[in-house]
């Protein structure tokens, strides 16, 4: 079954699709859609949107990865304090090593 409207082009390039077809195709503010050019047609096609899941896995690998950044952070604030208290300065770069880092406290604390 067909079903024909038509839309006017704005200056901008932008047309407003017809309520009826919004309605009928489910598309809603935001929704995605591919245009198709075949020929002198234009096809419209909606993309589905991600599965929840695979969004909610996402996030919450972004969290994970953060807390661990955080916590990892906090470790290495707490032994570069460690250090300053027993009033030892570090090089430059030897932040970055924790290797390094554990060998001096042990060694001098």
């Amino acid at each position: 079954m067909y079903a024909i409207e038509t839309a006017k082009l704005s200056s901008k390039g932008q047309m407003v699709i017809p309520d009826s077809f919004r309605k009928r195709y489910g598309w809603v503010p935001g929704a995605t859609l591919m245009l198709i050019g075949t020929g002198d047609s234009l096809v419209v096609q909606s993309l589905p949107k991600p599965e929840e899941s695979v969004v909610e896995k996402s996030v919450a690998e972004s969290h994970r990865i953060a807390e661990t950044v955080s916590e990892r952070m906090a470790a290495a604030r707490s032994r570069l304090a460690a250090l300053r208290k027993l009033r030892i300065s570090l090089p430059v770069g030897i932040e970055n090593s924790d290797a390094r880092m554990k060998a001096i406290l042990e060694k001098h604390g």
